[in-house]
Formats: structure tokens, C-alpha cells, sequence
């Protein structure tokens, strides 16, 4: 049979490669190659890059191939496994396997590998979202729907084109559970350079056709100065983002309808049985908080305080505590003294004009404040409030809640991590590898606050309950002071 010559410059290369690597060619081809495909490609970016690449080349390209071979061995190897040289059939090649007659061990290895792979591909990949059927027949949700539960979504946008189908889809999806008879959706958009206010448009006929009530409100020049430049200040930044959340709400101060539940939004992706979880976490609670990721970090670090006050960290598990950060592992409900992280879940009575309510909340109804003299974030200011005036506060956040602000960080943050096969990773090394950081960076992590703790007036919070102790809120204990400036 004819064979075509091989170029004498692709055997030198090859020879030079062998001579490399040795008799661990496929090694190369089957985990490093793979492993840099994985590397290189958009989900995976944080400092365990390197680690879940490697990972990930073993679990769903090495390990795959070499226990087809090797069992492929095992099947064909009865008669005789010897070719026209003498050597093994199955014991050279590029798909070489280390079945040997004298290695017994090798053979239930090779059968513990091949349930393995298909427990990867059977269960480890999927998909991390509960089934929102689960979730309805939660007591929290049947109590709602025997009390002619209605919820009020508002969500703001601003240049958000590239999530907006998404958004959409999954919010469609959240109505549908909740019931649109239930849901009055209030959309916002200001000032975008993008087609967002043509893609809400859109929606909003959708909302229309499917008999949801909704509203949406579409602005320009709301921020009082051309969009290139740059924030003039927080303060400003905090006013005018006051006042962009207070329009969201609008039409539930126009409302008659006693909403039972609120649900605000920042422009964050999503799934919808994300907001599902946060109503039963809310459920009895002053509000509940989601995670929002972005880059390698938690984005909303200015709020998120742990129970006693203490800031937290951008870095997975996220608080100084070590029964929080046990919590955060396992991916439960932990109690928290402010948060906001892109979606929050809270009672909607305290919003709600003086004669829809059915609690004890007295005053006008609640609104976002004006930044007060120091600077302080106006999602730190809404619970402070209910805080205050609130006899027993309680605020959690659902660890397993995890939303971000592109498609990219979210599919690698709420989807990839969140696999059961790669779980398995995070329990082997992830937990080990931030184990060491918190060792040895502790108090380096947390978060310092604008400008490194530096920021000219920053508001310093009082009143917090002490850290160890079983000291609750205090009723109108809650206090802001300006923070001296650090030359």
C-alpha cells in the first residue's frame, strides 16, 4: 500500500517533540491542549484559571478517552492481545492503555473511572437552577397564594442591550409562575446610547399582549449634563441615583393595590427562579439580598455589612466570620446588616399609601433619601431606615442567589461554578486555596471603603449590635456621623 512521505522538517519536529515528552504524548494532547482551550476561552478568568482548566481538560476530554480505550482493552483483550510484533494491542498508541495482566488493580480502576465520566456527563453538568415547580410548593408560596399574594417589580436600565434578552425571557418566565393577574411591572430607562429604550418598547407591547399590568418610563437628559462626562461627585451620583430608583416606584405610590411584595432590581442578569427563592428568604424577614458578581469580585461592597457591621470582601466566601463564611459554602440564608447586590425582595407595606397597609408601619410612604452631609450609598440608606424604625429587623442574604451585570460573569458565576461536577473542584481546592488567602490576608481583603477608606466625608454608621455578643438592633439606634478625614 502506497504511504505518502513524510517531510523530513515535520520529523525532525517530531522527534524533537518526543523527545520532550516522552512516552506522555497523549497527556499533552488530551490535558494540556484542552486545558488551554479552556483557559483561554471567555468563562474562565479569576486566579483559579490555571487550576479549572487543568481540571476541567482531566474531567471531560482525558479521562473520557483513556477509559474508552482502556475499557475498550478490557473488552477486546480475551483473545490475543499480542500483534505481528509482540507487543500489546492495546499498550501503544496514541490511545494506549495501562491494562496489564499482572496489574489487577488497574482493571475495577479503569471501571471506578468510566462511572465517573458518566456520572460527569449524566448529573455533574446539570443545570444548577431548582425547578421553579420545587419552589412553588414551598410553604411560603402556598401561604401567599391562600392570601391573594401580588408582587411589584421595578427594575431600572441604562445601556443594557446586550442582557435585555435575556432579562426579558426570564422575567417572562418569574410572571408566569407568579401569576400575571399578580405582577404589576415597573420599568424604567434613561439616557442610553444603545437601543434599550426600543428593545423596552418592545417588551412593553409584549406585557400588553399577555394582559400584565405595567408601566415604563422612558427619560433623556436626566442626569442635568452631557453622558460623556464623568460624575461630578458621590453626592450627585448618590442623589441622582436616588431619584432614578424613587421613579421606579412611582407608580406604586399611584397604586391602589396593596401589594404584598416589592421587588427591586438593578440592571443584573438573572434567573427567574433567583427571585422565587429571595421571596421565600424574605418571608417573615425586613428584606432579603441576592450576590452580584463582577470581574473576580462581589461588586456591591459599599453596602454589604455582615450583622455586627463589619465590612466585607470582594473574595468568595466574602465575611470575616467563620460560621458566615460556612454559611456561604454551603450556599445558605445568612442574616446581614445592610446589602442591596442586585436584587432585593422586601415588604412592600411600608412603601404602600397609609390606607392599603396591614402592618404596623406608621409615616409617609418610604422612599429613597438624599444623600444625608457624609456620603453613604442610597441602597445603604434604605435599610438603615427600616432598621430604624423597625422593631425587630432582620435582613438576610441567600448565598445561592447569584445574579452579575453581563451574560459572560453570570453564566461563569451562577452557571459554570455552580455545575455539580465543578462543585467537586470547589470543595477539593477552591475551599482549600481561599482557606490558605484567609489565613494569611485576613484583614487585607475587607473592604476599606471609597478611595481606600480616604473619601472626604464618608459616612461612619453607629448603632450596630456587637460583634460575639446576642445584642439585637435597638429601635432608632441607628446613627450616621461624618468620618474625619485620614491626611
Amino acid at each position: 500500500m502506497f504511504r505518502p512521505p513524510i517531510p523530513s522538517t515535520i520529523r525532525r519536529w517530531w522527534a524533537y517533540y518526543r523527545s520532550i515528552i516522552g512516552n506522555y504524548h497523549e497527556y499533552a494532547i488530551f490535558i494540556l491542549l484542552p486545558a488551554l482551550y479552556f483557559r483561554l476561552s471567555y468563562p474562565i478568568f479569576t486566579h483559579n484559571s490555571a487550576t479549572l482548566s487543568l481540571y476541567l481538560a482531566v474531567v471531560f476530554v482525558f479521562l473520557p478517552i483513556k477509559t474508552a480505550a482502556a475499557l475498550w482493552g478490557l473488552i477486546a483483550g480475551g483473545g490475543d492481545n499480542r500483534n505481528q510484533y509482540g507487543k500489546s494491542r492495546y499498550s501503544t498508541g496514541l490511545l494506549a492503555t495501562p491494562l496489564k495482566r499482572k496489574s489487577t488493580w488497574r482493571v475495577p480502576a479503569w471501571i471506578i473511572s468510566g462511572i465517573f465520566v458518566i456520572w460527569t456527563y449524566a448529573y455533574g453538568t446539570a443545570s444548577p437552577f431548582p425547578e421553579a415547580l420545587e419552589l412553588v410548593r414551598n410553604p411560603v408560596f402556598l401561604e401567599h397564594q391562600t392570601s391573594n399574594a401580588s408582587y411589584f417589580i421595578a427594575a431600572s436600565f441604562w445601556n443594557n442591550e446586550p442582557v435585555l434578552d435575556h432579562w426579558t425571557r426570564e422575567m417572562t418566565s418569574l410572571i408566569e409562575v407568579l401569576g400575571r393577574q399578580n405582577v404589576f411591572l415597573s420599568l424604567t430607562e434613561n439616557d442610553s446610547e444603545d437601543n434599550t429604550a426600543s428593545m423596552l418598547l418592545h417588551y412593553a407591547r409584549e406585557l400588553t399582549k399577555m394582559q400584565v399590568p405595567h408601566s415604563l418610563n422612558i427619560t433623556r437628559e436626566l442626569r442635568g449634563y452631557p453622558s460623556n462626562m464623568p460624575w461630578h461627585d458621590i453626592p450627585h451620583r448618590m442623589a441622582y441615583m436616588a431619584n432614578l430608583r424613587n421613579g421606579a416606584l412611582q407608580p406604586l405610590y399611584e397604586n391602589n393595590t396593596p401589594f404584598r411584595t416589592l421587588v427591586l432590581m438593578n440592571d443584573v442578569v438573572f434567573h427567574h427562579t433567583d427571585v422565587l427563592k429571595l421571596i421565600i428568604a424574605s418571608s417573615g424577614k425586613t428584606m432579603a439580598c441576592s450576590v452580584d458578581m463582577d470581574g473576580a469580585t462581589l461588586y456591591d461592597q459599599w453596602v454589604l455589612r455582615d450583622s455586627c457591621g463589619r465590612t466585607a470582601t470582594g473574595f468568595w466566601p466574602f465575611f470575616m466570620d467563620t460560621k458566615d463564611r460556612a454559611v456561604v459554602r454551603r450556599g445558605g440564608v445568612l442574616n446581614v446588616g445592610t446589602c442591596w447586590n442586585g436584587i432585593v425582595v422586601l415588604d412592600a407595606d411600608p412603601f404602600l399609601n397609609t390606607t392599603l397597609r396591614k402592618g404596623t408601619w406608621s409615616g409617609d410612604p418610604l422612599r429613597f433619601q438624599q444623600p444625608p452631609d457624609c456620603i453613604i450609598s442610597e441602597c445603604a440608606l434604605l435599610p438603615l431606615t427600616l432598621i430604624n424604625t423597625t422593631s425587630d429587623p432582620t435582613i438576610v442574604m441567600d448565598s445561592s442567589v447569584v445574579v452579575a451585570y453581563t451574560i459572560r460573569w453570570w453564566k461563569y458565576y451562577a452557571v459554570w461554578l455552580r455545575m455539580p461536577v465543578v462543585r467537586l473542584w470547589m470543595r477539593v481546592f477552591e475551599e482549600w486555596w481561599w482557606g490558605a488567602w484567609w489565613i494569611f490576608f485576613r484583614e487585607g481583603l475587607r473592604w476599606k471603603g471609597l478611595d481606600d477608606g480616604k473619601e472626604m466625608g464618608e459616612c461612619v454608621v453607629e448603632g450596630w449590635p456587637e460583634c460575639g455578643t446576642k445584642s439585637t438592633w435597638k429601635k432608632g439606634g441607628v446613627r450616621l456621623k461624618k468620618k474625619k478625614i485620614i491626611e
